[in-house]
């Protein structure tokens, strides 16, 4: 049962442990095959790994489909960090409430 939980349990600790933060679209690397919410001017956003950037376009991969975007359709840019606090805050949480029982 002890393995059931922990089986469960890693991939939401591990979840906890990004954040996504805004970027512009210069600050953006193509070497890193990173993750990436855009949000267009037309109030939608998408999600996807990135495989290509350039002046003109950003290519993103979504559900194994290619989607490109033009930069003038993008209105906010956010690449997934990995965040120390909130990896810190879980470990922590974690102790106390297991402590408390």
């Amino acid at each position: 049962m002890k393995k059931l939980f922990f089986l469960l349990f890693i991939p939401l600790f591990f979840q906890g442990c990004f954040s996504y933060k805004n970027v512009n679209y210069d600050q953006i690397s193509n070497h890193k095959k990173q993750k990436i919410i855009v949000e267009t001017i037309y109030k939608e956003n998408i999600k996807g790994k990135l495989i290509s950037i350039n002046q003109k376009q950003i290519t993103l991969k979504k559900s194994g489909k290619l989607k490109m975007i033009n930069r003038e359709d993008i209105r906010f840019l956010s690449v997934r960090k990995f965040s120390v606090s909130k990896t810190a805050e879980v470990v922590v949480g974690g102790y106390v409430n297991s402590k408390k029982n």
